[in-house]
């Protein structure tokens, strides 16, 4: 049932814009064969029609009188294979004709002069396009064709600038510069001792760049992005957050996020971005960062700013963080005693326990993975118990009480274990278990000191803790 409302969740935080549309749009075929055309369109990454028409005299009527065609890069396609691209970003009254035999070739529209203008740039771009295709099967020298395909390079450059040039307000020319690379500026060197440039200072000042400057070729005020190919938006900002982002602390990301959301002055790419970014650290894996989707609820679900869901989500949403915000790493769990065997057994609680660091493990013996995961849990605890001044307190989660004395005997766990089918609070839902095992690093005060960790890492994160290096 957790996992089922965790999907509705991610569900509900994912569902936004939807192609609204209120369009007259024609497409004129001569000769065409085909009876159905269809309409599509670009979101975030994926390839969507939602609307169809009927070959009438070779005209495809595509009409709707009751909703809104929102700005984008849309196209035209048969079941034939055939397809152009044309976009949307002024009127939605446009007829367009071609011929069936060169879609490309023969393109042409009348209605939008902003449309025409972007006809205009793709047939001159098509022209260069065909020329590289054309290079690639002559018989030339490396010489020639080194210096034929650097000659096209600099035409098809040359025309994207001229265009940008002329059309600073021009949806293509949003496209265009979205596609640019980052430009770092030259740093000031930093010299070590020997007199060499200290090459480590200088890649982070560029990274640093880098995350800042991410995005300054790309207008994050157009929503129009949004609805254009994977190659020109989408890619770009999943690889932000999937690579440049991915390991950065927590605070970190809430700033870069804040900031971008700030930017995003249009509703649907301030929606898209507020629900984009909740989404990814719902379920995002890399330790600590279960404080950024906290934040995001806090900022932006309690506030009222997201009012474009159902308020039940939005409670489910606020509800997940104010139970996240007590198991935030930096927070103090509360004294957790649980029994031995059943509840007239000899209790043991994390209070009993005066050692430097606490292992808290939630664990059932009906689990496979623990199966594996426990065993190595004890064999690393026997060698680095003394080493670290630690305990281990293992609350079994559910199944047969003898079943998991049997198999701490077996696989010799001679650190706390207690039954915890007994408890002094409901530490299933404090914790939000959905899986086991989950392990937990604690301070001696039973503050959360690291969390949901692989047996193979405690050792890692105890050492750098140790060291006062531990910081997201």
């Amino acid at each position: 049932m957790k996992l089922k409302k965790i999907s509705l969740l991610i569900l509900s935080l994912c569902m936004l814009l939807t192609v609204k549309a209120q369009y007259d749009i024609k497409f004129n075929i001569s000769q065409c064969k085909a009876d159905t055309l269809y309409l599509g369109y670009y979101f975030m990454g994926g390839t969507y029609a939602f609307d169809t028409a009927l070959n009438k005299k070779g005209t495809f009527h595509f009409k709707n009188k009751d909703k809104k065609m929102e700005d984008g890069m849309y196209f035209f396609s048969n079941n034939q294979g055939k397809y152009i691209e044309f976009i949307v970003c002024d009127s939605r009254k446009m007829t367009f004709s071609t011929k069936d035999e060169d879609w490309q070739k023969y393109f042409s529209v009348k209605g939008c002069k902003q449309e025409e203008i972007y006809v205009e740039y793709l047939h001159k771009s098509n022209a260069i396009t065909n020329q590289f295709k054309e290079l690639s099967s002559l018989n030339l020298d490396q010489q020639t064709y080194n210096t034929r395909l650097n000659d096209l390079r600099r035409q098809s450059d040359s025309l994207k600038e001229d265009f940008i040039n002329k059309n600073p307000q021009h949806f293509l020319t949003k496209i265009l510069l979205a596609s640019r690379p980052i430009v770092f500026p030259q740093f000031e060197n930093v010299y070590l001792e020997d007199g060499s440039v200290d090459s480590v200072d200088y890649r982070m000042k560029q990274w640093n760049y880098y995350k800042k400057h991410f995005f300054d070729n790309i207008d994050l005020s157009c929503q129009g992005l949004l609805r254009t190919p994977k190659e020109i938006f989408s890619n770009s900002f999943n690889y932000y957050w999937e690579n440049v982002m991915k390991y950065e602390k927590a605070d970190s990301i809430i700033y870069y996020a804040d900031s971008l959301i700030s930017v995003a002055k249009t509703h649907d790419m301030e929606k898209y971005f507020i629900n984009d970014v909740t989404r990814r650290y719902l379920t995002d894996n890399v330790m600590g960062h279960d404080k950024i989707y906290v934040y995001m609820i806090d900022k932006y679900f309690k506030t009222g700013i997201v009012d474009w869901m159902h308020p039940s989500d939005i409670q489910m949403n606020i509800e997940r963080a104010d139970k996240w915000r007590n198991i935030l790493i930096g927070e103090t769990v509360p004294n957790l005693a649980c029994p031995e065997n059943d509840n007239n057994s000899k209790w043991h609680s994390l209070n009993d326990l005066q050692n430097r660091y606490k292992i808290l493990v939630f664990w059932s013996v009906e689990c496979g993975h623990c199966s594996v995961e426990i065993p190595k849990l004890a064999t690393w605890y026997k060698n680095n118990k003394e080493r670290f001044n630690l305990e281990v307190f293992a609350v079994h989660t559910e199944g047969d009480i003898n079943e998991m004395h049997k198999f701490s005997k077996e696989h010799e766990l001679t650190w706390v274990n207690v039954n915890g089918l007994y408890a002094n609070y409901d530490w299933h839902d404090y914790f939000d278990i959905e899986k086991t095992p989950v392990i937990y690093i604690l301070d001696n005060n039973n503050k959360i000191l690291a969390k949901n960790l692989s047996v193979e890492k405690i050792g890692d994160i105890l050492d750098i803790i140790e060291k006062g290096q531990f910081v997201l």
